[in-house]
């Protein structure tokens, strides 16, 4: 791969994320129902359904839940089109001579870190939900995730 399809592959994964954050903030956030976070099958989502089914929330906590989700989406948004630009950073550090090189390495480690990032949201999203329950609807909530951060298919 040369620089030019390395630059290509890059502006197109920035375009995606930039787009997918602006599409997620343009969605409705009145209900948790009309707002998807993210990508389906994710523990967010699954920690939604959670809320929507099994904790009866307040409107004024749905609120609170549907603003919490436009905002982690928006921002895991772009640490995924972050992630997607450097692995097109990879593959161009990578092609030039099939080898482990610095060049390389580097990629791994960006990669590295931004998939830290994205856990480290994604419980930071986990936390910020939890915030905005009573403490009853909190014992319900807290045996529930972590019930799903301990299954083998999360």
């Amino acid at each position: 791969m040369d620089w030019k399809s390395t630059l290509i592959a890059a502006v197109v994964a920035a375009f995606s994320g930039f787009t997918g954050a602006e599409l997620s903030a343009g969605r409705n956030t009145a209900s948790i129902s009309a707002f998807q976070p993210a990508n389906e099958g994710t523990l967010a989502e699954t920690i939604n359904q959670l809320l929507e089914r099994q904790i009866s929330l307040s409107p004024a906590q749905k609120s609170q839940v549907a603003a919490i989700n436009s905002r982690y989406t928006h921002d895991r948004n772009g640490l995924m089109a972050n992630l997607y630009m450097t692995r097109a950073q990879l593959g161009g550090a990578f092609s030039e001579n099939m080898t482990l090189s610095g060049p390389t390495k580097d990629s791994i480690k960006q990669m590295e870190t931004i998939v830290g990032d994205l856990q480290t949201q994604t419980i930071t999203h986990i936390v910020e939900l939890r915030d905005v329950l009573t403490p009853a609807q909190r014992q319900i909530y807290d045996q529930k995730v972590v019930e799903m951060l301990m299954r083998d298919e999360q």
